[in-house]
């Protein structure tokens, strides 16, 4: 059993372009606020409002169809997504996610939106390699992830999609 499950070229270069550009031009707004994550990174995830773009809504459908989820519950940030601005020099240590809801496990599956260097996935004590346009989805309430330091001159850009999910969906997605 993998702790995880990739989706290569989930988005599209113009998808990653639409939504990177949508968290550069708001990243200095209200709803982006300090993660908490002892990093240099600002999120979506602390606020109750976020004017999403539209276009987010059916890459967002589109995953849940490839999941094959029949029921959608999601934690509780704003329409269980979380935009997420790394700047060059975050780092994200081990941790796990909080449970949300008694007898579900929390999914994630994140997706880099821009051409950064360095930040990469790490699951337990495995480095994930992904590329933008990538999306990875594990069990974020379950096992130890972390990120390693973002480099270069990029900010690393990141979509977050979460679900509230049971044994049964768990089972099946990573069995």
């Amino acid at each position: 059993m993998k702790n995880y499950k990739i989706f290569k070229n989930f988005l599209s270069n113009k998808e990653c372009g639409v939504l990177n550009n949508w968290i550069i031009n708001n990243k200095d707004k209200d709803f982006f606020k300090d993660a908490r994550m002892y990093g240099k990174r600002l999120s979506t995830r602390y606020s109750k409002t976020v004017p999403f773009p539209k276009s987010v809504f059916s890459i967002k459908n589109r995953l849940i169809k490839k999941l094959k989820l029949t029921e959608v519950i999601h934690p509780p940030f704003c329409e269980g997504m979380v935009s997420s601005y790394a700047f060059v020099g975050d780092i994200l240590p081990m941790h796990k996610d909080p449970i949300w809801k008694e007898g579900l496990k929390t999914l994630h599956c994140n997706v880099i939106l821009s051409d950064s260097i360095g930040g990469e996935p790490i699951i337990e004590s495995e480095k994930i390699k992904v590329e933008k346009g990538d999306m990875w989805c594990y069990l974020v309430s379950e096992v130890n992830h972390a990120a390693e330091e973002v480099l270069g001159n990029v900010p690393r850009t990141m979509w977050v999609f979460g679900f509230l999910v049971d044994n049964k969906v768990y089972d099946r997605l990573f069995y």
